[in-house]
């Protein structure tokens, strides 16, 4: 029986800047927890979220706004081109912002995009053989990601 391909959110334009900042939408946040909270309970913007996505060749090509927003990419298109802003949850919201700063801390630990992803998608026996990406969607995976990070930054397991 032949696989089919889920389908995916097509035609996104690589939109230029850091995920966060494009997640926050210009607000700041100076790496306080708190207003990150207060945001996620506000709720990102759903096409905050698609601009985020789409910095990263990985992040587009892993169904992530399927992932994030529990919806189907039909359902996405269609939201995105109503004229109303479509607010995510809380946990999509916290979900959302979980995968941006980890693929930022990625780029500050290895200096560029291509070299950051590449570590997300690749399995580490640091993780029990996971893949980095796979983690960060629970609050657990995604403070063992960013703590791997922090260690590998510091030269611990290096």
């Amino acid at each position: 029986m032949p696989q089919t391909k889920a389908p995916r959110l097509t035609g996104l334009k690589r939109v230029e800047g850091k995920p966060v900042e494009l997640l926050l939408h210009g607000r700041i946040w100076d790496r306080d927890t708190m207003y990150i909270i207060r945001y996620a309970l506000e709720g990102f913007d759903l096409r905050d979220v698609v601009n985020m996505i789409s910095t990263s060749e990985l992040y587009r090509e892993s169904e992530l706004v399927q992932l994030i927003t529990g919806r189907s990419v039909r359902t996405v298109r269609r939201l995105l081109n109503s004229d109303e802003p479509t607010r995510l949850s809380r946990q999509q919201s916290m979900i959302a912002f979980q995968y941006a700063h980890a693929l930022e801390s990625a780029i500050e630990v290895f200096h560029d995009q291509s070299s950051a992803e590449e570590w997300l998608n690749k399995a580490t026996k640091w993780l029990n053989g996971y893949r980095p990406v796979a983690l960060i969607e629970s609050s657990l995976g995604y403070q063992s990601v960013d703590a791997y990070l922090h260690r590998i930054k510091y030269g611990v397991y290096q």
